[in-house]
């Protein structure tokens, strides 16, 4: 049997809630027949911490920046094929930042979604993570 490795930076995935609502990005992803609903997310550059990651994220996908923040925890996306470490961030005192800035394979839609319920509506697995992680420390 040949095994695959995906060999895959850590990355950081963002927890950004204001009120009751749960900031989303819609975008189309290669894996998924469709768009999907995610949390913000992105890889570390060469160099970047995982707090400079999630901040420059949320800046670029959402044109967001935060007071506060909050590391809830890290896991490895898919140990199976893939060496990728996920760090989770937690973002509040949300306000806006300067115009995103989108990767040229990026298409993007900022979307906020109500809270209750927002987990059931999530596309991939490292969002439902990183939101089960917030919800775990409310």
């Amino acid at each position: 049997m040949t095994i695959r490795l995906v060999e895959h930076p850590d990355s950081v995935v963002i927890v950004a809630v204001e009120r009751d609502q749960l900031v989303c990005v819609r975008q189309t992803r290669p894996g998924s027949a469709g768009v999907t609903l995610e949390l913000p997310s992105g890889k570390l550059e060469p160099g970047e911490t995982a707090i400079e990651a999630a901040t420059r994220e949320l800046a670029e996908e959402c044109a967001l920046g935060a007071d506060e923040w909050q590391e809830l925890g890290a896991f490895l996306a898919v140990p199976a094929y893939s060496t990728e470490f996920v760090h989770v961030y937690a973002a509040a005192g949300l306000w806006a930042a300067a115009g995103s800035v989108l990767d040229d394979d990026e298409d993007v839609e900022v979307k906020r979604i109500p809270l209750v319920g927002s987990l059931g509506r999530l596309s991939d697995a490292v969002s439902v993570a990183a939101l089960a992680l917030w919800l775990e420390g409310r």
